[in-house]
């Protein structure tokens, strides 16, 4: 779950953003089908590696030490204790 939100997720959306201007764009000028085959694909791209790399980033940032220990959530005292890295 993890792999899909910090690297498919940021990778796909710039795409699925674009497909959908480009649609948008198509109906608004009264021309029916978009044509996929012009367009800004290469800026799309640049901005999913970015979106990525920023996602990765982030989730490195927030990590703990190399060789320490995840304490994953549990049910205490009829309390959710929530996970963290010691």
């Amino acid at each position: 779950m993890r792999i899909f939100l910090h690297v498919i997720v940021p990778l796909i959306t710039p795409f699925a953003i674009y497909a959908i201007w480009i649609y948008v764009d198509a109906r608004r000028q009264g021309r029916g089908k978009p044509n996929w085959e012009e367009g800004n694909w290469f800026w799309v791209m640049i901005a999913g590696s970015i979106l990525v790399a920023a996602s990765l980033g982030y989730l490195a940032s927030r990590g703990g030490d190399p060789g320490s220990g995840y304490q994953a959530p549990r049910y205490e005292d009829g309390k959710i204790v929530p996970g963290k890295i010691e």
